[in-house]
């Protein structure tokens, strides 16, 4: 043990410096792994959730162009709707003539055949 006298206190001093600045050194390069890590695990997280919102956008985007067709769909079928009435509307002033004259050969019943009957009832019709 007399031979670690002659080494002088400074330099025991020195060694255990160096000693603590060794490890730290060591655990400062473990950290910074670490957090090399760290970083590339939020970069792939933070472009995934760029991904995500850009797919939201687009998906947005494509339910916005739906709604304006189904609007427009909607708003066709409501027009057809309207022509179909008025078109309907339209054959029944026209037919309100002829089925006038089909009653009116219904109750008209002159004696004899059915059927000469309609005959000469349609033939006054038509004027022949």
């Amino acid at each position: 043990m007399t031979w670690l006298k002659l080494v002088p206190a400074w330099c025991w001093w020195l060694l255990v410096v160096a000693a603590v600045a060794g490890g730290q050194q060591l655990r400062v390069a473990g950290l910074q792994a670490e957090l090399d890590a760290e970083r590339a695990a939020s970069t792939e997280q933070y472009g995934k959730l760029v991904a995500c919102r850009e797919t939201r956008g687009n998906l947005l985007v494509q339910v916005g162009e739906q709604n304006s067709a189904l609007a427009d769909l909607r708003a066709n079928a409501a027009a057809r709707a309207q022509q179909a009435e008025k078109a309907q509307a339209g054959a029944r002033q026209q037919s309100e003539a002829d089925y006038q004259a089909a009653n009116r050969l219904q109750q008209e019943r002159t004696g004899g055949d059915a059927c000469a009957a309609a005959t000469t009832v349609i033939d006054k019709e038509l004027g022949l």
